[in-house]
């Protein structure tokens, strides 16, 4: 065959696997075919590398996580039910906590209860403003790829933001004697024993587990969920 004859049959050879594509992408919905592009693959295949609504069907996925978390966390008991968010005392201090704060492990868990509501208002304040780059390489990343995104852009500040509510929740809960308690055995063991960022940093900790299991929950069909965008989407 002369080569001038072989270019229009190269061509369309080359069309078929993206016609395919295409007609499986149609058939999918975006959110399938999107997570199967990526951004590079969107842009090449002519789909728009931003859909419409895939920020605000994150946004909506957080709030969802954020929800679950302070449902659950806020609850008496609701840190101690599960190992992974249960609180406990330092191990250079536990011995000497049972002496001299015996009741330090129960300002801190009483703390960390009434002080998640505030913390989860946090959370959404943040989320309602967040903005999420290369957005489908989230939805077809890992499944709590938008979590970590979050955890990563907005821990520095929402720690900032959620120590002073910790202190005061720890004011509140009259933890002033495990304040107290706390310098106590710092000094004993010459080393040092905050309660403040030890409470921060564990209950944020907590917050994004909830998150990360809300998200994966909804991205296998373990969590269901009636709303259309999130659908559209995962």
């Amino acid at each position: 065959m002369p080569a001038i004859q072989r270019i229009p049959l190269l061509c369309a050879l080359l069309l078929i696997p993206a016609c395919l594509w295409a007609a499986e992408a149609a058939h999918a919905g975006w959110g399938d075919a999107l997570k199967g592009a990526g951004d590079a693959g969107s842009k090449t295949m002519g789909l728009p590398s931003v859909p419409t609504g895939i920020d605000d069907a994150f946004r909506e996925l957080l709030s969802m996580g954020t929800d679950s978390a302070v449902e659950s966390l806020s609850q008496d008991g609701g840190f101690s039910k599960q190992a992974a968010t249960a609180l406990a005392i330092p191990d250079d201090y536990r011995k000497l906590a049972e002496t001299v704060a015996p009741d330090l492990l129960t300002y801190l868990n009483s703390a960390a209860e009434s002080a998640v509501p505030a913390i989860g208002e946090l959370f959404q304040a943040t989320i309602d403003t967040m903005e999420f780059a290369n957005p489908t390489s989230l939805l077809s990343g890992k499944n709590d790829a938008v979590t970590a995104y979050f955890e990563e852009s907005a821990r520095p500040e929402l720690t900032e933001n959620a120590a002073p509510l910790i202190q005061s929740a720890l004011e509140q809960t009259g933890a002033g004697s495990a304040m107290s308690a706390a310098q106590r055995l710092s000094s004993m063991t010459g080393g040092a024993f905050d309660p403040v960022t030890y409470l921060t940093d564990k209950t944020l900790d907590s917050m994004f587990l909830y998150l990360g299991q809300t998200e994966k929950g909804v991205r296998s069909g373990d969590i269901e969920t009636t709303s259309k965008l999130l659908q559209q989407f995962f």
